[in-house]
């Protein structure tokens, strides 16, 4: 009989540890706070910081809100507790990522938003390091490790050349088999923004993929070199930064948000042309209100060149039209020259300019 309620009291402790070891798993899930950032909204590199906080979490979840008046294009981080993801956007709103919903937060609690998602941030993008200042860590024959801010893949390179950005090569067929899945399998000029990690120390950057020139690394099924730009890098023929890799590099950064947000009319065209010429939908819409492209856009290869038309010096303080002189080339109908009008439309002084539509005539 004692050997029955020994075994019997036993059997009850290990089950009353049980429940209460579920029971704290199950208070820990519900106070678990997970902040994400990535560099776009379809990103798969994405970065996360995870903690238990439960008046952090209980005041998330009990934050009233609003009917939203649009699904915010401009996601900075998602913010995720208790199974509800939230969407906290680059103009400090909190949004319900799967309903029309803008939550009302208080002044502490957006503080505290802020100062974790710029925490995630800080490990998530490079530092924009003047090229100078890079080719001497990464300098001649020395190896780096390329990280796609899109598809999260990564591959080794040396760098052999270059003395206005860096000329590297894949390491092995590995590597190139790697960079050439990055490019959907075909090589391109288009910028991709990207990081490359030195000696840990991680450079925001951008590349290109196309193989040109020499190669000298042998085995590694890569015919020619390829071109890293950091800030302040420049190609061959020119001296200033080329804009496409300017534009990837304040991806890559972290800072395409705040430039875009402090940009006038005539510099945020540029913008959405530069991110049109790259097939960089995301960055397009970061110009805009949000307002449905135009279906002619995704016929379009390439901007050729573009150039501003200013009918006077009145502008509007609310309100602008800007008329551009567009070259551009399609597979189909070859080189274009159209004149495309580009309104654009904010509320106050403080805020920033939107595109608010685009009238394209040839």
């Amino acid at each position: 009989m004692l050997w029955r309620a020994f075994l019997f009291l036993c059997s009850f402790l290990v089950l009353v540890s049980s429940l209460s070891f579920a029971q704290n798993t199950q208070a820990k899930a519900k106070d678990e706070v997970r902040i994400s950032v990535s560099v776009s909204p379809s990103s798969l590199f994405i970065s996360t910081l995870t903690f238990h906080d439960k008046r952090f979490a209980s005041q998330l979840l009990a934050a009233p809100y609003v009917p939203a008046r649009s699904q915010p294009h401009w996601q900075r981080a998602l913010v995720t507790v208790n199974q509800r993801t939230f969407l906290f956007d680059h103009d400090g709103l909190l949004f319900d990522k799967e309903k029309p919903h803008q939550y009302i937060v208080s002044k502490e609690m957006k503080l505290r938003l802020e100062e974790l998602v710029s925490s995630v941030e800080k490990v998530h993008y490079g530092q924009a390091v003047p090229w100078e200042q890079v080719k001497k860590s990464f300098a001649r024959m020395d190896y780096g490790t390329v990280i796609d801010l899109e598809t999260g893949e990564r591959f080794e390179v040396q760098r052999r050349a270059g003395s206005r950005h860096a000329d590297v090569q894949p390491l092995t067929r590995e590597d190139t088999r790697i960079m050439k899945h990055i490019y959907q399998g075909k090589w391109s000029w288009k910028r991709r923004a990207i990081l490359v990690e030195v000696d840990g120390l991680y450079y925001a950057a951008s590349m290109h993929g196309m193989p040109h020139g020499a190669g000298a690394i042998k085995d590694n099924d890569f015919p020619g070199h390829f071109c890293i730009h950091f800030f302040g890098s420049s190609t061959h023929r020119r001296r200033e930064p080329d804009p496409s890799h300017s534009l990837m590099i304040l991806k890559a950064s972290g800072a395409l948000a705040s430039t875009i947000s402090g940009a006038p009319p005539e510099e945020l065209i540029e913008y959405f042309l530069t991110a049109l010429h790259e097939h960089d939908e995301h960055t397009m819409r970061m110009a805009t209100d949000g307002f449905t492209l135009p279906q002619k856009l995704q016929s379009i290869a390439s901007v050729k060149n573009s150039e501003v038309v200013i009918p006077s010096d009145e502008r509007g303080p609310f309100l602008v039209e800007v008329p551009v002189h567009i070259d551009y080339f399609t597979k189909n109908d070859g080189n274009q020259r159209e004149r495309w009008t580009f309104t654009l439309r904010r509320f106050s002084p403080w805020e920033r300019w939107r595109i608010t539509s685009i009238d394209l005539k040839e």
